[in-house]
């Protein structure tokens, strides 16, 4: 039985060659791209999520004051990466609150880090019987 010819992808610049019109990489990027705009419109504004004006200086305020990433447990080398985030020492959720002594400056992937691994929702539905201490700083 016959095989269909290979075609070069479409899209500007790929090159690789492939039965459909799109390569694999390309065949379904618009639909993520659109999904992605649909995702963005129904979540709302940071505004509108909470990180209003008052979380806008809280975190430049925390950032002044820890240029350098506090958590330091997902920085390359060890080394201490410039923050980018302002992180709560204990989460909102927990009891903390919006004092400067309860923000640290923190890069992205430590914030992310720390964030996914012990301040989410999720994680304590994963290990409802878990002890941890959220009270104490992760660092």
């Amino acid at each position: 039985m016959p095989t269909a010819a290979m075609h070069v992808c479409q899209r500007p610049g790929c090159g690789a060659l492939c039965v459909n019109r799109y390569c694999n990489d390309h065949l379904f990027a618009d639909s993520r791209k659109l999904a992605r705009q649909a995702y963005d419109e129904k979540r709302g504004s940071s505004a509108s999520r909470g990180y209003g004006r008052f979380h806008q200086n809280w975190r430049l305020q925390i950032i002044a004051r820890d240029p350098l990433c506090k958590i330091n447990i997902m920085c390359d080398k060890n080394l201490p990466a410039p923050s980018t985030d302002a992180d709560h020492v204990v989460a909102l959720d927990a009891g903390g609150d919006w004092s400067l002594e309860n923000g640290q400056g923190s890069c992205h992937a430590c914030h992310s880090y720390k964030t996914a691994t012990r301040d989410s929702n999720f994680i304590r539905k994963r290990a409802p019987g878990s002890s941890r201490d959220r009270s104490k700083p992760l660092r």
